[in-house]
């Protein structure tokens, strides 16, 4: 969006719907490794990059895979209260999202499993379980396996957009609760 061009709040949502489905569809847009932010269970916040691979701005949500075994199911299993950020430079935009993260039952998993390419379940599964301390990077034997497969789904209560531009930033809030609807917020 150029800086003469009026930006209004459905148009700048659309921007941020359109920069996060962009992230589900191709490897490399910004938004396909955005950061999650959890309660960690030392009481410390946790945030690490996740793989975006699912977004429906209808339904509001978002979905990303992980090993059961790694500690952010931990976390959202005992605090589902998640954020996620994205930057997206060459849209000079920033996503932050929050909302809720809850499992998808294990019985829908196996069609979303069988869509994984084969290099990329390897991350789903093995010896140790992650965040373990090893010897040695080879020490970490690779073992895919459906039953340490989650599929977290984000259902986002508020979306906050901050667009860049050299004239005038624009910020705004979006929640769940009034439909998206969109309040400007001083940048």
């Amino acid at each position: 969006m150029s800086e003469a061009t009026h930006v209004s709040l459905s148009a700048l949502l659309d921007l941020g719907w359109g920069r996060l489905l962009a992230g589900a569809q191709s490897r490399d847009a910004a938004a396909r490794h955005p950061t999650l932010a959890t309660f960690g269970l030392s009481g410390w916040p946790e945030m690490r990059s996740v793989v975006l691979r699912g977004v429906n701005p209808d339904a509001g949500t978002l979905e990303v895979h992980t090993d059961v075994a790694s500690e952010k199911v931990s976390e959202l299993r005992e605090a589902p209260n998640a954020g996620l950020h994205v930057w997206d430079p060459s849209a000079s935009l920033q996503i932050r999202l929050r909302g809720k993260m809850k499992e998808r039952p294990r019985k829908e998993l196996p069609p979303i499993w069988e869509a994984v390419p084969d290099q990329a379940r390897k991350v789903y599964g093995g010896h140790p379980y992650p965040g373990y301390a090893i010897q040695s990077p080879y020490d970490h034997t690779d073992d895919p396996q459906l039953d340490r497969f989650a599929v977290l789904k984000f259902e986002v209560a508020e979306i906050e957009l901050l667009l860049i531009e050299a004239n005038k930033h624009k910020r705004a809030l979006y929640r769940r609760v009034n439909g998206f609807a969109g309040q400007w917020l001083a940048p």
